[in-house]
This record gives C-alpha cells, structure tokens and sequence, in this order.
C-alpha cells in the first residue's frame, strides 16, 4: 500500500542522513568533567567580597545619632531652638494602640537568636521608629556590655550613644553616664560634635562642673557666635543645675563680635528662659498642691495612730501595775 511505502521511504532517508550536531552550550557542558562543573556552579553561587560586605551592612540598622545636624538650628530662632532642645520632663512614649508589624517581627527573630547583638540593635532601632523609647532602652541594655562585639566602628558608636541619650532623657543620670565613659571618642567632626554636646549634658546632670564646661569649650571650639549660642542654649538647663551656667555664658559672651545687638538678644532670650524655669519651680500648681494637701493628711493619720497606741500600751502597763 502507499503508507507503507512511504514509511520504507523515511527509514531509509534517516538511515542516510548524519546525525545533527548537539547544541553548543550541550556539547561544551558534555565535554566538561563533573569536578569542573561543580567548581563552576560553586563559583557562581558564591557572592563577591564586595557583594558579601554590602549585605552584612544592609543587616545592621544604624541608629540615628543624637544631634547629628547641629547646623540646622543656625536659622531658628534662638526661643524655637530652646523648645526643641531642652525638657523639663521624662521622655515619653509615642501613644501607639498597637505596636507595628515590624516589631513583632524583629521581637520574633530577636526571640529565636537572644543573644544576635544584630538583632538587638535591630528591635532598639524598630521601637525607636515607633517612638516606644523606654522599650529601646531596655532591649539597648540587653547588649550593653557587649557592644564590643559590634562589627563596624560606627554602629558601636551610635549604639553606645542611643543607649546613653535614651537614659538621659529617661533621668537616669548615673546610667547615661556609665554608658557614656564607654563611648569611645569618635574622630569624625559630625559623630564628634554630637559626643561632646551629650556629654556636657551628661557630666552636667551628675554635678560635675569640671567636665561639663570641658566638653561644653570643647563643643563650641571653633564656631562662630550663631552655632554656640544655640549649643549653649541646647545645654542651658543642665548646666544651670550643675551651677555651671554663668562660666559657660561667659564663655559665650566672650565671643560675640562687634557688640552687635543679635548676639545680646539671643543670649538675653536664654537668661529669660532659665529665669521662668526657675520661677516655674517656685509657683505651685494645683496637682502639687492637692499632693502636698495629701501627704500633711497622711502624715496627720500616722501620728494620731501613734499616739493612739502610745495611750492604750500606758493604759496597759498602768492596769498592770495596780494588779
């Protein structure tokens, strides 16, 4: 029949043609021995230094440095940069209904690996984000005397000062210097300024006069009148309570140039903001006095309650003593 025909035909035909060359990347994978193509594969899976270095910084989430842009209060005014700088109470907590999913999940990895000083630097970092600072302290803490364990110079540095910065700002004074003389003095002029700014603030807090006014010249070494007045301003308040306030004006007053009526105003807005904090602290307020109010109650309960019983245990040895 045809068909069968036609099929002998088509046996024939392959049986005459050659066989067609494999593929190129066929042939060359072919030719190759299995030791040489594991070392190629290997290769290619491993990533470069430079590729391997790159990941391990993209891990670490730097922790933003405490009054890292010094230069921007220049164009504030003198009151705004007080506002913004100085406190008069604890730091306080953002008000958050939950926390955010990336919390949990650094709380998560943190779980699985408690002592990864990456991932403690990690969650410090994500509840700073947050604004939960007291819970940045406390995972901070955590790795504190570890940080040396800190791969890159300046991660261990801002850790460091984030973990002193949140104690000072929580009034934990005596911790935030502990943590502070651990800090090593960084040689960068911006991670530099910052250092010394907190740690006037700092030595100043725990009534050290000396260092305080040390690291104050220190910070304003060099600066022209409109940058430290507002570095003066920025540590007013702790220099005031060290009673360090009238040397470091000094300083500052010392190096207005040309008598011009700016640097005197500025300095004047400054006296006048210590002198109502000062005056805020004489005035009571309604909560202070209803406290006072409460404790001379409370204090009026105890002693009749002690005179009370010094009257029944007389009675008791009178009756005593008649038996």
């Amino acid at each position: 029949p045809p068909s069968v025909a036609v099929h002998r035909l088509l046996a024939v035909a392959r049986r005459a043609s050659p066989p067609l060359p494999p593929p190129p990347r066929l042939a060359v994978a072919m030719d190759e021995s299995p030791a040489r193509m594991a070392a190629i594969a290997s290769s290619e899976a491993e990533p470069r230094p430079d590729q391997a270095e790159a990941t391990t910084e993209e891990e670490w989430k730097p922790l933003p440095l405490y009054m890292a842009r010094v230069d921007r209060f220049d164009q504030e005014n003198i009151v705004d940069v007080l506002k913004l700088t100085t406190r008069s109470t604890k730091l306080k907590n953002a008000p958050l209904p939950s926390l955010s999913n990336a919390v949990w999940e650094a709380k998560d990895e943190l779980t699985k690996d408690p002592f990864s000083m990456r991932k403690i630097n990690n969650l410090g970092f994500m509840y700073l984000r947050d604004g939960q600072h007291d819970q940045c302290l406390n995972v901070l803490m955590r790795g504190w005397k570890r940080s040396n364990e800190i791969p890159a110079e300046s991660l261990r540095f801002r850790y460091l000062m984030k973990a002193s910065e949140l104690s000072f700002g929580l009034w934990k004074f005596r911790q935030a210097l502990t943590i502070f003389r651990d800090i090593i003095e960084p040689s960068d002029p911006g991670e530099l300024k910052s250092y010394l700014i907190l740690g006037a603030q700092v030595w100043a807090s725990n009534g050290d006069v000396t260092q305080a006014l040390k690291f104050f010249q220190r910070a304003v070494e060099g600066e022209e009148f409109t940058r430290t007045v507002r570095i003066f301003a920025a540590v007013s308040t702790e220099l005031k309570k060290a009673g360090a306030y009238e040397a470091a004006r000094s300083t500052v007053e010392n190096m207005a140039s040309g008598g011009s009526q700016a640097p005197c105003t500025d300095l004047a807005l400054v006296d006048a903001f210590i002198e109502s904090l000062d005056k805020r602290r004489e005035v009571v307020t309604p909560e202070q006095l209803q406290r006072r109010i409460m404790l001379a109650g409370v204090g009026a309960g105890v002693f009749m309650l002690l005179c009370l019983l010094y009257w029944l245990e007389s009675r008791s040895l009178a009756a005593m003593k008649w038996k």
